[in-house]
């Protein structure tokens, strides 16, 4: 396995879409970025700013001595995880400032092994008076937002038989309907696990896979049912909220490929699948009482990375290797591809912000089937040093990190 698959594999952390009737993204306020990937957990912003920045004012820097958590933010507060002093520690600074608030630790570190990272790898979810995190040995613990204390935690190994990702549990929970789900698999595994979100009562647990995953689940309204999706090796599936009944399934890519990416939900009951070899576009139907999914395209020419794959009008832009590339949802035609090396990506009105995996650089891209233009770049991290966390943005500021630091920049128009 190359250095370059083994770092998108561990930084290829979990989702949790919150999605309206059809798989459009339900507008939530602009200020919070909750979680991995946004208010909508795909990856873009609620705020529709028709022109891109002109540059960003640098606000505030801090380093860090090792993970790969995404910071989130909500009601002024950032939260995220990070390494220190041999432990796992869930941060809480404020997000303007970036002073520490309050620090709760998880457990032991992870310690990265054939080219990855000492440190954390999934990002945590906000919620309400409520911080849910997990840790890459598989400690659930839910946090108060306020002050850091500890409500309750499991061992996902230890107490439920989840079986340890090669690379670390990755998966940043669900929050869905008094809820907090998070797959657990493995031959011994549950699959899918469903907490009680206020006491961590198990409720349920939806055995339908024995593989384990990087992906986190993903809730959708599709074909005119709530549902929460998952992506593992052996199979794609889908269940009920209510009690992890199987909705809907199909095979996965195979036990020899890690999963990585979460699913993708599109408008018309689509849904995007990226694997670190090839895309797959299925249709979710309904037929009487019963659901069932087809592929509508398959093709390489759009693969997993580091974030998720942002959709706009029609259109997909993602990476291929290190292109970025732009291809019509419908068919999986490519419209354009450019050279710019693998990053990750964040959508906001009519640009996208990409950040360079190893390069230090940030550029604003434009979001158009058209061609491929570039309003701005600049570096804002030392080159060579891993970037593969993805980026956050709230109050027209925009959040990034590496594996050494992380920082803030006022967004100037």
């Amino acid at each position: 396995m190359s250095y370059n698959h083994r770092s998108r594999v561990i930084a290829a952390l979990a989702i949790a879409l919150a999605l309206s009737a059809g798989g459009r993204p339900q507008a939530r306020p602009a200020e919070n970025w909750p979680g991995l990937w946004g208010p909508t957990r795909n990856g873009e912003s609620p705020a529709a700013s028709a022109s891109p920045p002109r540059t960003a004012k640098e606000l505030w820097r801090r380093t860090t001595a090792g993970g790969y958590s995404e910071i989130a933010i909500a009601n002024g507060r950032a939260v995220t995880m990070e390494m220190r002093d041999g432990d796992d520690f869930v941060v809480a600074f404020d997000a303007a400032s970036g002073k520490e608030i309050w620090s709760a630790r998880v457990g032991p570190t992870y310690r990265g092994h054939g080219g990855s990272h000492d440190g954390p790898i999934a990002t945590p979810t906000l919620a309400g008076d409520d911080v849910f995190a997990a840790g890459p040995h598989g400690q659930l613990v839910a946090l108060d937002m306020k002050t850091g204390k500890e409500r309750w935690r499991h061992d996902l190994a230890a107490s439920l038989g989840a079986t340890m990702p090669r690379w670390g549990f990755a998966a940043s929970p669900l929050v869905e309907a008094g809820l907090v789900v998070l797959p657990a698999g493995g031959e011994s595994g549950r699959g899918l696990l469903a907490f009680d979100r206020a006491s961590g009562r198990l409720v349920w647990s939806a055995p339908h896979t024995k593989s384990t995953s990087y992906s986190s689940a993903v809730a959708a309204t599709i074909a005119g049912t709530r549902q929460i999706l998952t992506a593992s090796s052996d199979r794609i599936f889908a269940v009920s909220p209510e009690d992890g009944r199987l909705l809907w399934s199909v095979s996965g890519p195979g036990t020899a490929i890690e999963v990585s990416n979460s699913p993708l939900v599109l408008p018309g009951d689509r849904v995007l699948l990226t694997f670190w070899e090839h895309s797959q576009l299925i249709k979710i139907a309904r037929k009487g009482d019963a659901l069932s999914a087809s592929e509508i395209w398959q093709s390489p020419r759009l693969r997993a990375f580091n974030g998720p794959t942002i959709f706009r009008d029609g259109h997909l832009f993602g990476f291929a290797g290190p292109q970025l590339v732009c291809l019509d949802a419908a068919t999986g035609e490519v419209r354009w591809r450019e050279r710019t090396g693998e990053g990750s990506l964040l959508g906001m009105g009519s640009h996208l912000f990409l950040l360079g995996q190893t390069s230090g650089e940030l550029r604003v891209v434009g979001a158009s089937p058209s061609g491929y233009t570039e309003a701005f770049r600049m570096r804002i991290f030392t080159p060579d040093v891993t970037s593969v966390t993805g980026l956050s943005f709230a109050d027209d500021r925009l959040y990034a990190r590496n594996i050494r630091e992380m920082v803030a920049f006022d967004l100037e128009r």
